[in-house]
C-alpha cells in the first residue's frame, strides 16, 4: 500500500475503472439503453434471474446503478440490433466491461450485480470479444465462485446444513450460484483445467428442486451440472477408464431421463454426446489399431449427432444460446474434419465421406445465417470452414466465404484452444495437424 501511494504521488497510475464507468453515460442514449435492456430481459434475463414481468424502465434504473452489469447486458444485447451499431459500440462496451470486472475482482464482498455480470461475461466470452476466451471464462467464473464464499448473499449455499426456509431472494441467488457452477465446469472440461469447486459442493445445486424455482429450465441446469461434473471426474485423471466413464454417463442419463423427455432437452443431449466425444478424443491415441476403429466410429456418431441436433432443432431462440453450445458444435465439426483427414482410407469402406463433407458445409452455411456477422456462430463458422478447407482440400467448398480472411483467428485460437481444435499454425499461416495426434504411428 505504501509503494502504491508513493507511485501515485510520482504520477504512476493504474487503469481507472471509474473512467470506464463514466464513459458509459455518454456512450448510450436513454432510448437506446431502454431498447438494449428490453432485448436482454427478453432473451437473457432468466440466466441472471431478472423478473420476466419487469418493466424495462424500472429494470434499467436498477441495472444502471451497476456500471459493470449495465455494460455486460448492453454488450450482449447490442449484437442483436444492427451491424453498424454493434461495430461502433461493442468494442467500447467490451473495454469497459473488462476494466470494471478486473477492478471488481479485487474487492469483497460484492453485490449481486457483480455476480450477474460475471455470469454474463463467462457464458458469452466468445461473443463479447469476437475471439474464443477473449475473457477467460474458467478464470472469471472460478474467481466469482470464490467471491461467493465471502458474500452473505450466498450464506445459505455456504452453510453445511441449511434446512431453514429459503426465501425467493435466497433461491434466486442460489440459482445464480448454480449457473456460475455450470459455466465453470463447462470450461474446466473444455480447457482441461482444474475445478475450483469441490465434490462436496455439487449436491448443493439440487436445493432448488422441490421449490417454485424447479422449472424445466432450472432442472436442466442441475442436470447439466451433474453431467459436467461426471465428465470432469473422469477426464481429470491421467488414465481414462473408458468403460467406467461411459457407464457413468449412462447412469447420468438414466437418472435424468425424465428431463430428457421434456421440451428443449436437445442441449442436454448435445452435452451428453459432447461428453462422450471428449472421452473418446482423449483415448484415441492410446488405443491399438483394432480398438481405434471402434473409437473412431463412436466419435463420428457422437459428432454427427451434435451437429444434427443443432440444425434440426433450430428455432427463434437459436441466436440467443450460450457460446458453449457453439463451442460444442464447432468441436464436433473439427473432430469430423480431423478424422476424415487422418483416416480417410479406413473410413471409406464404412462411411460416405461426401455426406460427411456435405454435413460440414451445411453446418457452416447454417451458422453464417444466425444473427449478425458479429454473432459467435459466424466467428466459429469461419473457423470450421477454414479448417475444413485445409484438411479436405479436394472438397470444393463453393458456399464458404473464408478466403477473405486468410489469417482469421489462426494463432488466437491456437493460444486459447490448442487441444480444442487439434490444429496449429505454421510460420506461413497454414494449418497443420498437431503431431500429438500421432495418426500414423503404430500402436
Amino acid at each position: 500500500m505504501v509503494i502504491r501511494d508513493l507511485a501515485s504521488d510520482v504520477g504512476v497510475k493504474s487503469p481507472d475503472a471509474s473512467s470506464h464507468a463514466s464513459a458509459l453515460d455518454g456512450l448510450i442514449s436513454a432510448d437506446l439503453a431502454i431498447d438494449l435492456i428490453t432485448i436482454f430481459l427478453e432473451h437473457y434475463g432468466r440466466w441472471v434471474l431478472f423478473d420476466p414481468e419487469s418493466d424495462p424502465k424500472a429494470l434499467l434504473n436498477k441495472v444502471h446503478q451497476s456500471p459493470l452489469l449495465f455494460a455486460a447486458c448492453c454488450l450482449i444485447a447490442v449484437r442483436h440490433t444492427t451491424e453498424s451499431l454493434a461495430t461502433v459500440l461493442a468494442p467500447k462496451l467490451y473495454q469497459s466491461a473488462r476494466s470494471l470486472i478486473s477492478a471488481g475482482l479485487l474487492v469483497a464482498p460484492q453485490p449481486i450485480e457483480f455476480f450477474q455480470a460475471a455470469l454474463v461475461l463467462s457464458l458469452w466470452s466468445t461473443t463479447v470479444g469476437q475471439v474464443p476466451l477473449s475473457i477467460d471464462s474458467w478464470l472469471l467464473s472460478g474467481f466469482a465462485l470464490q467471491h461467493c464464499q465471502s458474500s452473505p448473499l450466498f450464506d445459505a449455499v455456504n452453510t453445511a446444513n441449511s434446512h431453514s426456509e429459503l426465501t425467493k431472494t435466497t433461491l434466486d441467488n442460489w440459482c445464480i450460484w448454480n449457473h456460475l457452477c455450470l459455466a465453470h465446469l463447462q470450461y474446466c472440461v473444455g480447457t482441461s483445467r482444474r475445478s475450483m469447486l469441490h465434490a462436496s459442493q455439487i449436491p448443493k445445486c439440487r436445493a432448488i428442486v422441490g421449490s417454485d424455482h424447479a422449472t424445466n429450465y432450472e432442472l436442466r441446469m442441475v442436470a447439466e451440472i451433474h453431467l459436467y461434473w461426471t465428465l470432469y471426474e473422469h477426464t481429470s485423471s491421467e488414465l481414462i477408464d473408458l468403460l467406467k466413464s461411459t457407464a457413468s454417463l449412462q447412469d447420468w442419463k438414466k437418472e435424468w431421463q425424465f428431463i430428457l423427455e421434456q421440451p428443449r432437452a436437445q442441449f442436454l443431449l448435445m452435452g451428453f454426446h459432447f461428453a462422450h466425444l471428449l472421452l473418446y478424443d482423449q483415448c484415441l491415441k492410446s488405443k491399438t489399431a483394432r480398438a481405434r476403429e471402434s473409437v473412431i466410429s463412436e466419435m463420428i456418431r457422437h459428432s454427427t449427432a451434435i451437429i444434427r441436433l443443432a440444425i434440426d432443432t433450430a428455432d427463434d431462440r437459436t441466436r440467443h444460446l450460450t457460446d458453449h453450445i457453439y463451442h460444442m458444435i464447432t468441436f464436433a465439426a473439427i473432430i469430423i474434419c480431423r478424422l476424415m483427414n487422418a483416416y480417410e482410407g479406413q473410413l471409406l469402406p464404412v462411411y460416405n465421406l461426401d455426406e460427411l463433407d456435405s454435413l460440414i458445409l451445411s453446418l457452416v452455411n447454417w451458422m453464417q445465417t444466425i444473427g449478425l456477422p458479429c454473432h459467435a456462430a459466424h466467428t466459429l463458422g469461419h473457423v470450421i470452414g477454414k479448417v475444413h478447407q485445409k484438411l479436405r482440400p479436394a472438397v470444393m467448398a463453393q458456399s464458404l466465404a473464408t478466403e477473405e480472411s486468410e489469417g482469421f483467428l489462426g494463432q488466437d485460437l491456437v493460444n486459447y484452444f490448442p487441444e480444442f481444435l487439434g490444429v496449429e499454425t505454421t510460420q506461413d499461416g497454414n494449418w497443420d495437424l498437431l503431431p500429438s495426434w500421432g495418426f500414423s504411428s503404430p500402436s
